[in-house]
Formats: C-alpha cells, structure tokens, sequence
C-alpha cells in the first residue's frame, strides 16, 4: 500500500507512524504542515494548490493526518468523497476542540489522551511514544537532602517552580539538575539560587545513559508547565523512571493518583506536597520508580505504539 502521511511540523508522532507503516511493507510519502503558518487567506491556497497537486500525483491508498486544522480536514474529506477507496485516518494529538462533523468522515480516529476521548466521539486512544525503553537503573538516593530535575523547555511555569523549590529548600537542603536549554534559562538558575537551591547545570546530555545517571540520583522530576496533554518531557521522565511533581491536568494528573508515580501539584497545595515529600522515606519513593517504569511499559512503549496502530488495519 502507498500510505500517505500530513503531518505537522514537530509532530511527536509522525516519525514513529512513519517506522510503523514502513514495517509492514508499505511505501510512505510525508508531507509536512507548518501549522502556524498557514492560518492566512492566501497561505491556505497555497498549501491546498500543492498538497491537491501531491495527492494526485501519489494516488495513496490511506492518507494518515495528524494536522487536525479545519480547513485541512474539510480537504481531505472532499479528496476521500471523490475517491471512495482511499482509507482516511485522523490522529488529534494536540488541540481536542476540533470540528467533529470532519472527524465524522474518517474511517478511523486517534486521540491522544483519556481526555480527548471524552471530547472527540468515535476516538481511541494512541498515546505518544519517545520510542526509547527503560533502561536498568541504580538509584542513589540521598535521605539528607533532597535532588530534583528539571527538563527545559519553554513552557515551564518558572515562577511555580521558584516558589516550590523555596518552601522544600525551608525544611530540607535541596539541589536542582537542568537538562536542556530555553531561552530565559540564566534569569531562572538566578532566580532558584536565591531562595537557597543549589543548581547543577547539564546543558544537552544527548545519550540516553548519561540522562539516566541524573535521574538515578533525583528524587522527583519537575513537570509543572503551562500545558495539556502528555508531553515530550514526561514521557523523558517516564522512561528514565523518576516519579514526577505535576501540574498538567488530565491523564497525567489521573496517572499520578491511580499509579501512584508522583504529586500532583497547584497554587493551592504546593505547601503541603512540599512538606510531605521532605518527610517521606526513600522506600515511598523507591516504589514510585517501580510504579512510573511499569506505567511506562504499559501504556508509552514503541511496541504498544505499533500495537495500537494495528487496530488500524482490523477495522479498515
């Protein structure tokens, strides 16, 4: 088959549909969506003259779109309506308030979360891989100060992660790892070395073994940003199996009560989720690594990736 994937640029998922399809034996075209870029008038004709003129070239026998813009869709729906044995698929990995009556004219749907299944009718869940497996670890954990990492990315809650650090650093001697870098990253280190945190700065540790090496001697993983949705950098936690202070509602926040892997955390309770994680015993936190490496295998594997993808061909 000649399988035709849209995808958005910076899709976490499009490279792993792509290795999947490939797997089976099928021929797979990318074409890639700069998404905020076209919301123009005259950037929509463009896009929509060229992708009418690939499809017509390519002839696919399944187009898989994880670009869920309405005007993408509607697309796609009229191509499919004038091509009635080309199988459609819609992925929504990111935004879940799409236009269902588009979504109603694929074959299959993807969402990315519990969440966008209750908002997406007909939907089934493909949650998102980093296509890593956990690695053995040997965790060295200190009982007289507490270690926490942090993965950069632009959309941390700073300010949140300055005044939870400050109220640990009260009760117990704390120290922050940085892995990665974003753009206000020196105001931040400044900013946590003012309330009493030491910092150890990695910058880009490329190897997954070397990541592995901070996590083992981290007690939490800092997840508190300004996002929806299971991003890059809790699967990255996930699978180097440190359990997580969270902010990020839905599934997430849902994981961290049904599986006991971390804390979730708000204005409200910062406090006392500082206070209990400074008084909890390294055993508590030595099952919260069991629990997120075991959550991980479950649900965020490659292989569990691949296997979801193959209800695609039971039910086409």
């Amino acid at each position: 088959m000649l399988i035709t994937i849209i995808s958005a640029e910076h899709s976490l998922r499009s490279k792993w549909v792509r290795e999947y399809f490939a797997s089976k034996g099928d021929e797979v075209k990318m074409i890639s969506v700069n998404t905020s870029s076209v919301h123009s008038f005259f950037a929509k004709i463009h896009f929509l003259k060229q992708l009418r003129k690939s499809l017509d070239v390519l002839s696919p026998n399944l187009i898989y779109c994880d670009a869920t813009i309405d005007f993408l869709m509607r697309e796609l729906t009229v191509y499919k309506n004038k091509n009635n044995n080309v199988k459609l698929v819609f992925d929504v990995c990111d935004d879940i308030h799409v236009d269902q009556k588009y979504l109603n004219q694929a074959d299959y749907i993807f969402c990315a979360s519990e969440l966008g299944r209750g908002h997406i009718h007909g939907a089934h869940i493909l949650y998102s891989t980093n296509g890593q497996s956990c690695l053995n670890t040997s965790p060295e954990l200190s009982n007289e100060e507490l270690f926490f990492c942090l993965i950069g990315n632009k959309n941390i809650d700073m300010n949140f992660c300055v005044f939870f650090l400050r109220e640990c650093s009260i009760l117990k001697k704390c120290t922050l790892h940085i892995l990665g870098d974003w753009k206000l990253k020196e105001s931040f280190i400044q900013s946590v070395l003012s309330v009493g945190v030491n910092v150890i700065d990695h910058k880009d540790l490329d190897s997954q073994s070397t990541r592995q090496d901070v996590y083992d001697q981290c007690h939490y993983g800092l997840n508190l940003m300004d996002f929806e949705g299971i991003n890059s950098e809790s699967l990255e936690y996930m699978c180097g199996q440190i359990p997580i202070i969270n902010s990020i509602e839905g599934d997430l926040s849902q994981f961290c009560k049904l599986w006991d892997i971390g804390k979730n955390i708000d204005a409200q309770n910062y406090k006392i989720v500082a206070s209990n994680i400074c008084a909890e015993s390294l055993d508590v936190q030595l099952n919260r690594r069991l629990h997120i490496r075991n959550l991980y295998k479950t649900y965020f594997t490659k292989d569990k990736f691949f296997e979801t993808l193959d209800e695609i061909g039971g039910s086409l």
